[in-house]
């Protein structure tokens, strides 16, 4: 083995490794975003449909309130946010939709969409005592 060797391998070698291990962080990156926005899509969509329970208030205001405060904080990487939320029925849905920069330039699109059935807890159970159950 002549001297220098391991150095020229490693030389040539580091490149590689570094733009795996890029790729793997960014990647990270990428669904820990997305399982925190699913998490805030849903925690959205309850906040609303509780205050529908409490109070028969306007739902929509509540989880915009609500996808508004989770989102002031930028996650790392991620751009151009948008929300929406929408009231289908006695269904509340909550949606959000964006990009993703990783490295290199890569961009990723992400969307989670959230739901929550609408129910008055009283009229829900006496449904269910009487063997009605709404929708299914």
């Amino acid at each position: 083995m002549r001297k220098g060797s391991l150095t020229i391998e490693t030389a040539l070698l580091m490149p590689i490794v570094l733009l795996v291990w890029m790729g793997v962080v960014s990647v990270c990156l990428f669904v820990h975003n997305r399982a925190w926005l699913t998490a805030a899509v849903y925690e959205s969509a309850i906040t609303g449909s509780w205050d529908f329970i409490c109070k028969e208030g306007d739902v929509e205001s509540r989880a915009w309130e609500k996808i508004n405060m989770l989102l002031q904080n930028p996650l790392y990487g991620s751009s151009k946010i948008h929300t929406a939320v929408e009231k289908r029925g006695d269904t509340l849905l909550v949606s959000v939709e964006g990009r993703h920069s990783s490295y290199g330039g890569i961009q990723w699109r992400f969307q989670v969409t959230g739901s929550r059935k609408l129910y008055h807890p009283v009229s829900f159970i006496q449904n269910i005592r009487r063997g009605q159950t709404g929708g299914d």
